[in-house]
């Protein structure tokens, strides 16, 4: 026993001065932090993960006193947005160096099923001296890389800031430090576009409208996405532009409730422009986005069906064009202060929409997040302090919503009127980092 014991121990000596001898080709950072929040509501709200990611007030109708049904106060407790990740550098693979990422929390399904692990980010990057290749999941490139809000909601200045990760492939050109280009391919995942899941006939009530990642990948195109970029000192410029193509539906239903199928799809165009400016502990960013059936983003908008063909049900669709924007300025270290301002405005369809009711009483079909909503602002104050691993905010976040009322305009999707609802909270966020 005692030889057996002893052959074990030289055995396992050699393996070890075997991988001391031998140089890692591979290293492994781990990172992350245990993140806990505590806020209060004024406003009941579109939100995910719990809660804790508020979008904007939700209004839900009045009472038989007129009283906002929505509007009742509520808190939470989470730490749901904990996060976990890997940071992986390989060996040199194509005269490329690689590296790779994966990341998760525990923010499950955002509004279908919190509280359990997702994928966050899963990629690997192939890096040469002037270029560089990303395979797999990251932000959505109108994130637009390091130039996105510092608040203390999770929300991180959404839906003022387009929120989204997605399976994608990128190419970014460096010709100097200075100077990017980009181009990717983007699917969807997570964060997803709205369509047709069931249609009975060509009747409003006969349709069922819900979101999924199938509208994009029906289209059979993924989402084409350029831009550029450039640093100078603390200086940032970029823009971007963005084409994406969905198919709301495989079929239309025609006279006699028969079946056919639909090609019809919906083509969108974005266009975003960012800048920010960095110099000792004062940090101001900027960003505008104007574009069209933006849901995937979490921006508010969609489209509308804009023509029936009575004989077959085929629709076509016309976007809603969307404008949101903000401005974010933070100062500070240890002890740090922050103000972040947005603001959204609905700019209605593109065309008219089809009337699937009367002259006196229009209907219309309006797939999306909230296309009724109007206009949005918020704003949102933070103080922060961090020391070493630790960071601490206080933040209160007024995000007021103006809902289209009345009857709608089917010459753009708009509303003559409108009711305003406002949401104030006050939030509590610790984080220790590792």
């Amino acid at each position: 026993m005692k030889k057996l014991f002893s052959a074990f121990l030289f055995f396992c000596s050699l393996v070890s001065i075997s991988q001391e001898v031998k140089p890692k080709e591979t290293t492994i950072e781990l990172y992350g932090f245990v993140r806990y929040e505590a806020f209060w509501d004024t406003y009941k709200g579109l939100n995910a993960a719990n809660e804790q990611f508020f979008v904007l007030p939700l209004y839900a109708g009045v009472d038989a006193n007129g009283e906002h049904i929505n509007q009742t106060p509520t808190y939470n407790f989470s730490s749901m947005a904990t996060r976990f990740g890997i940071r992986i550098n390989g060996p040199e693979i194509f005269k490329a160096k690689t590296s790779g990422n994966i990341e998760t929390d525990f923010a499950g399904d955002l509004g279908n099923n919190p509280a359990m692990f997702r994928v966050r980010q899963a990629n690997v990057v192939f890096s040469w001296p002037e270029s560089s290749l990303l395979v797999g999941q990251t932000w959505h490139p109108f994130w637009s890389g390091k130039v996105f809000p510092t608040v203390g909601g999770l929300n991180t200045g959404c839906p003022f800031q387009p929120f989204n990760r997605s399976p994608q492939l990128r190419f970014d050109y460096k010709p100097n430090p200075k100077f990017i280009l980009s181009a990717a391919m983007v699917s969807e995942f997570q964060y997803k576009s709205y369509g047709f899941t069931k249609i009975d006939a060509m009747n409003p009530k006969s349709m069922a409208i819900d979101k999924s990642e199938c509208f994009t990948r029906n289209a059979g195109i993924p989402e084409l996405i350029a831009n550029i970029e450039t640093n100078n000192g603390g200086f940032t410029l970029g823009a971007g532009t963005s084409l994406k193509y969905i198919k709301p539906t495989l079929y239309t239903v025609g006279t006699e409730s028969k079946k056919y199928v639909s090609d019809d799809l919906v083509q969108s165009l974005s266009f975003m422009g960012y800048t920010q400016y960095v110099k000792n502990m004062f940090t101001i960013r900027a960003k505008a986005v104007l574009g069209q059936n933006m849901t995937h983003l979490t921006i508010p908008g969609g489209y509308g069906v804009k023509s029936v063909d009575q004989s077959t049900g085929s629709m076509s669709y016309t976007p809603y064009n969307t404008l949101t924007s903000f401005v974010n300025a933070v100062y500070g270290k240890k002890y740090q202060v922050g103000l972040f301002a947005g603001y959204l405005k609905n700019m209605g369809t593109i065309d008219a929409l089809y009337n699937f009711g009367t002259s006196a009483d229009p209907v219309a079909v309006t797939p999306g997040l909230v296309p009724n909503v109007a206009s949005i602002y918020r704003v949102a104050p933070h103080f922060a302090i961090n020391i070493s691993k630790v960071r601490l905010v206080f933040e209160y976040e007024l995000t007021s919503a103006a809902y289209g009322s009345g009857k709608i305009d089917l010459a753009d999707g708009l509303y003559s009127s409108s009711t305003d609802v406002t949401n104030h909270r006050g939030q509590l966020m610790l984080m220790y980092s590792f």
